[in-house]
């Protein structure tokens, strides 16, 4: 699956182990519910990577222990196409929280994403969550019965909201921005995403990886590279962001603990860090890199990319994480896979993504398979609820 060249369709998770204020340093088995957000598609000739906006059956969905939830549709426009997606999924006591989006039609511009939000399988009232210009939520977190959401905005700005209440991000970014993940810490909340300045010498942009805190800009690239971030993640006083960063024609997985840079990939193949997750001092990340078998130029690809670096390479993606910037492969590059979300319960590491189609996590490297294999679908976000 591809996402827009500054639309990063990333779907974000909410981590239980990255929730506690405090590292949770217990390394024993612990005993959770398993829930995974992503879609379900009735298409049988449906293959990725793809664009969202052009298929037209997809199933906003999650998934509790295996079992299958779908969710409903927003009524507001009930001629438009029932297709969507959810990117992020939380739990708070009894409730099962969701974002992302659905398509809608307009007649100028044709498809479009819509931002919604689900309680427990039905969507919210979009009058009262102030979402009517959204296009995409791809982050959800709740604390203190707050409920917390970053997407792509207001007229495609980046934005949060507490509750109702929106937060316009782009007041302090250039011409461009988009919030790709969210995480609270105590009373503070930080924001992943990206801004990006037009660069009128080539007509194109330069994106800065940064995060907001409180409303707050930190860059964490200065816009000289393309770099990208996923996700976002805090533990005790320490920020990690994930994404990637491009070096020449190929992206680079790498993470910023406060800041400083960890490489994960050498840039010799295309990768990208998309979720991280930590427990004391061990930091999980979750992440794809473009160094499977090979496969036809043409097959699979579509001028729909997530960036023009990934579009020259002609490898299956490898679904994988590293553990303390150590690589964990999790498929054997015979297929496309993609690993997109990462959670960590005691000794346990929960990985959640798809392979050939179908979505799946892994648990310590097992596969569990979530979707039906007749058909086709994609996992985006896990978050582990303690039994």
């Amino acid at each position: 699956m591809k996402k827009q060249t500054l639309i990063i369709s990333l779907l974000i998770v909410i981590l239980y182990s990255c929730q506690k204020e405090k590292p949770d340093t217990d390394v024993s088995p612990v005993v959770v519910d398993v829930y995974v957000a992503g879609f379900v598609s009735d298409d049988a000739n449906y293959h990725y990577p793809s664009n969202p906006l052009y298929n037209s059956d997809e199933h906003p969905t999650y998934w509790k222990n295996g079992n299958l939830v779908q969710l409903n549709y927003d009524d507001s426009r009930p001629d438009d196409p029932k297709s969507g997606r959810a990117y992020s999924i939380a739990v708070s006591g009894n409730n099962v929280y969701a974002a992302g989006y659905q398509q809608w039609f307009s007649y100028f511009i044709g498809a479009l994403p819509m931002g919604v939000f689900w309680k427990n399988g039905i969507s919210m009232n979009r009058d009262s969550m102030n979402i009517w210009n959204t296009y995409e939520l791809y982050s959800l977190a709740v604390s203190n019965n707050n409920t917390y959401m970053a997407g792509w905005g207001d007229y495609g700005n980046a934005t949060y909201w507490k509750n109702e209440n929106l937060t316009d991000l782009s007041l302090n970014a250039p011409d461009l921005s988009l919030a790709t993940s969210i995480a609270i810490s105590g009373n503070e909340v930080y924001v992943g995403g990206v801004s990006a300045n037009r660069n009128y010498s080539n007509g194109g942009y330069n994106r800065m990886a940064k995060y907001w805190k409180n409303g707050e800009p930190v860059n964490l690239t200065d816009g000289s590279k393309d770099a990208l971030v996923n996700f976002i993640a805090v533990s005790g006083t320490d920020v990690y962001v994930a994404g990637s960063e491009k070096n020449g024609s190929v992206w680079v997985a790498e993470y910023w603990k406060n800041g400083n840079l960890v490489k994960l990939t050498n840039g010799l193949t295309g990768a990208d860090a998309t979720a991280i997750a930590v427990l004391g001092t061990d930091v999980y990340v979750a992440g794809t890199q473009w160094d499977g078998d090979s496969i036809p130029y043409n097959e699979g690809f579509s001028t729909y990319q997530y960036n023009d670096g990934y579009s020259t390479y002609n490898h299956n993606a490898i679904a994988k994480y590293w553990k303390n910037g150590n690589p964990v492969n999790l498929t054997d590059g015979s297929k496309w896979a993609e690993a997109r979300s990462i959670a960590v319960a005691g000794s346990d590491v929960y990985v959640a993504g798809f392979e050939d189609a179908v979505a799946k996590y892994w648990k310590n490297g097992v596969p569990v398979i979530l979707g039906d294999v007749s058909k086709n679908s994609e996992a985006y976000s896990i978050f582990l609820a303690p039994k």
